[in-house]
């Protein structure tokens, strides 16, 4: 895969509990309803219906694997599909098209497995030379079979204000790496 420089992107942890999203407070609400006095809830106790329903295409779900460490999409929602051009179910994280968006998402998903704990991260995203970033904000939530060790992760990522620009970044860079 070549990275062609199109797109560069960027993060910064924040506290999830300070921000004033009402679908990311949502989310972290049912999450913690779901864990109870575990540190995290298991899989088997998420029911999709109980979130807002115009949120889900903008959801992604991911497998923990390890020995080597990868995170691959149980569930890529239509939103992700739509502006990356791809679905992503049943592939690894590192086959999203953009090398540096690849990469920004599992390090996210690596703090927040071993962090153990709800993350949400400011991504900035820049497609082309001088371009205004784009930022959105991704809730990463942890979830555990056993209680000892995170298997998913459950990610909402707030896309909605820069859907279009998206979609034109990285089919403008999927376009480019193939030409080059």
């Amino acid at each position: 895969m070549k990275d062609v420089a199109q797109i560069s992107t960027s993060y910064a942890r924040n506290d999830p509990y300070a921000c004033d999203s009402p679908y990311i407070l949502q989310c972290l609400e049912y999450w913690h309803g779901l864990k109870g006095e575990r540190f995290a809830p298991a899989w088997q106790d998420f029911e999709w219906k109980m979130l807002p329903a115009k949120i889900i295409r903008y959801c992604g779900v991911v497998d923990v694997k390890t020995n080597p460490m990868d995170f691959v999409y149980r569930f890529w929602g239509t939103a992700h599909a739509t502006v990356h051009g791809v679905e992503m179910t049943g592939k690894s994280v590192m086959d999203i098209g953009s090398i540096s968006e690849s990469r920004s998402v599992f390090d996210q998903y690596r703090e927040t497995l071993e962090a153990k704990t709800p993350q949400l991260f400011t991504n900035s995203i820049t497609s082309g030379q001088g371009q205004n970033p784009m930022e959105e904000t991704s809730l990463r939530l942890p979830f555990s079979d056993g209680g000892e060790t995170v298997n998913h992760l459950f990610a909402y990522s707030d896309i909605s204000q820069h859907m279009k620009k998206l979609e034109e970044a990285f089919n403008a860079e999927i376009a480019d790496s193939f030409a080059g």
